[in-house]
Order: C-alpha cells, then sequence, then structure tokens
C-alpha cells in the first residue's frame, strides 16, 4: 500500500506558519517579561497596587502575581544611608561620602563603579577586579546562588553577577550578588538622578 504523499506547496505553507507562530510566541514572551518589570517598577516608584491595578484594568491579586514575578514589592534604590558606614559599596568596600553615588537594596548597596562592572561580568563573562576582591558571572549550575537586591535564584535570573563581600568582614564567606534585572534598575536609577 502506497503512503499519500504530502503536497509540497501545502507542506510549505505549514512550515511557514509555524515559523511565524514560534516567533510570535517569542515576542509574546518578550513584551511579557517587559510588561511584568514596567508593572514592577511602577510599584517601586510608589504606585500601589490597588492603583495599579485600577489603571491597568487588572484585579489587585493579578497585580500582585505580576510583582512577585518580576523579582517582588521589595523597595530598594530609593533609600539612603543613615550614617556614613551604610555608605560603603557591599560590592568593593569603598566609601561613598554621597549617598547619590550608591543605588540601596535591603543590607546591600551598590556603587554606580560596580554596577557598571558587573553588567561587563555579564555580558563578557570575565571576571573584573572591585576593589580587594573580583566580580565574576554566577554559573547556570549554582542553583543556591541568590541576588541580594530582589532574592531570585541564579536559575531565575538570566545572568547573575557575585563578589565577596569585603563589607562583611569576621563573617566566613559572605558573598553579594546582582541579578541582571537589578542592574538594569539599577541603570535605570543612575540615568533618572542624572536627569
Amino acid at each position: 500500500m502506497d503512503e499519500p504523499c504530502l503536497d509540497e506547496e501545502l507542506l510549505a505553507a505549514a512550515r511557514h506558519a509555524q515559523e511565524r507562530l514560534i516567533e510570535a510566541e517569542h515576542d509574546a514572551e518578550v513584551a511579557r517579561a517587559e510588561f511584568h518589570r514596567a508593572v514592577r517598577r511602577l510599584h517601586l516608584h510608589g504606585g500601589s497596587l490597588r492603583e495599579l491595578a485600577q489603571a491597568l484594568g487588572l484585579s489587585h491579586q493579578r497585580v500582585h502575581q505580576i510583582i512577585q514575578a518580576a523579582g517582588g514589592s521589595r523597595r530598594w534604590g530609593r533609600r539612603r544611608a543613615r550614617h556614613p558606614a551604610a555608605a560603603a559599596c557591599t560590592f568593593c568596600g569603598q566609601q561613598h561620602p554621597d549617598a547619590s553615588d550608591m543605588v540601596a537594596g535591603p543590607g546591600v548597596h551598590i556603587c554606580e563603579a560596580c554596577a557598571t562592572l558587573a553588567a561587563e561580568v555579564l555580558g563578557t563573562g570575565q571576571s573584573a577586579a572591585a576593589g580587594p576582591g573580583l566580580i565574576r558571572s554566577v554559573t547556570e549550575l549554582e542553583k543556591r546562588e541568590r541576588c541580594s537586591f530582589c532574592g531570585k535564584y541564579r536559575p531565575q535570573c538570566t545572568g547573575l553577577a557575585a563578589a565577596a563581600s569585603p563589607a562583611a568582614e569576621g563573617k566566613t564567606d559572605r558573598h553579594v550578588a546582582i541579578c541582571a534585572e537589578c542592574l538594569a534598575l539599577c541603570a535605570e536609577i543612575i540615568a533618572e538622578r542624572r536627569s
């Protein structure tokens, strides 16, 4: 019994439609991630869940889910150092007398120079010197490493840069890390301060 022949023209049309579908699904994933980050940024800049839900035509619960998926609702970035010791960069250990040179997270700080260095490390995969230590890219195999700013574990991040924290004197092997998403938020905060 002969196998039925596939019409080449219809097969080509099906393959073309399949490629378009794959591209559209990818574009939808990228757009969804951008939307989630934008909603999180609105929340971190002071918008309440209720205000965001009303403005975006979503339920309060859905806005909460979006913010959690994008890194959570921990407020960081506009925090100022309360005393000079708190104005030390957790990555390089350097003191910064002007708090505007720093971006603060929950118990951590990163200076503009280390944020730039961490972004370069994630871009190239090469370690770089930061003060007395190194900033290195965390591999996907290091599943227990997490961002010190948003708390995401390595598998949840597109990239993670880590350093031994010089600010943790006397503590055993304390590491500090920042994910690519939090680095992008740092860049926005720094750019906003300059404008």
